[in-house]
Formats: structure tokens, C-alpha cells, sequence
């Protein structure tokens, strides 16, 4: 697989991310970062993760099974950092069970 296959890949949210993004004041502010660090991840920088974990974000991608996993930095509504997570296996694409992109808080993972 290549970051360019992720972008077909479900994208799904946490209600805590969706009522972050979705409040009156803030709330379209949070989520054109949220898209911004989507775009970030979709292009391989994933944020604030050690070097071993975009070594591994790299390899699973290359096989196409596993997982990819992001931190980016609380900003506008968001009460703490996020998590993007892809989960990939390219023997089951186009089914959500198996290929789904989660943004989350830590705590929600």
C-alpha cells in the first residue's frame, strides 16, 4: 500500500472529536486542524511519534497489513493531543472491519 491508498480508507471520529469540532465557538477553527493534520499524516509526517514508531508506520504500509499511528498537538477545542490510526490489510480492502482511519484522544485508543 501508499499513503495515496490511505485517503480510500473509511475515515472515522470519536463523538469527543466530533463535539470538539461542532462547538459554537472554536469549533470550525478544530476542525480545519483536525484536516490539516490529516493531511499531514496522509502525507507521512506523523506528528509527534518517536523515529522507531514512523520506522514501523512505514514497514506496515510497505506490507500492507498492520497499523499507522499519529500524535499531533492539542490545539483550538481539542483538550489534549490526537491519535490518527489507520488499521490496513490489503487482503480485505474496502471493508471497514478491516481498513478503517480513527481520529481519537489517547485515552480513547
Amino acid at each position: 500500500m501508499t499513503l495515496a491508498d490511505l485517503k480510500s480508507i473509511d475515515l472515522l471520529q470519536t463523538r469527543s472529536i466530533a463535539e470538539a469540532c461542532n462547538q459554537e465557538r472554536g469549533g470550525a477553527e478544530t476542525l480545519a486542524y483536525i484536516v490539516q493534520c490529516l493531511n499531514r499524516f496522509y502525507s507521512g509526517d506523523y506528528g509527534e511519534v518517536p523515529p522507531e514508531d514512523t520506522e514501523a508506520n512505514n514497514s506496515d504500509l510497505a506490507e500492507g497489513y498492520g497499523h499507522i499511528l499519529a500524535r499531533y498537538k492539542q490545539a483550538h477545542n481539542l483538550t489534549g493531543d490526537i491519535y490518527i490510526e489507520t488499521h490496513i490489510d490489503k487482503d480485505h480492502t474496502g471493508d471497514i472491519d478491516y481498513n478503517n482511519t480513527m481520529i481519537m484522544y489517547p485515552a480513547e485508543r
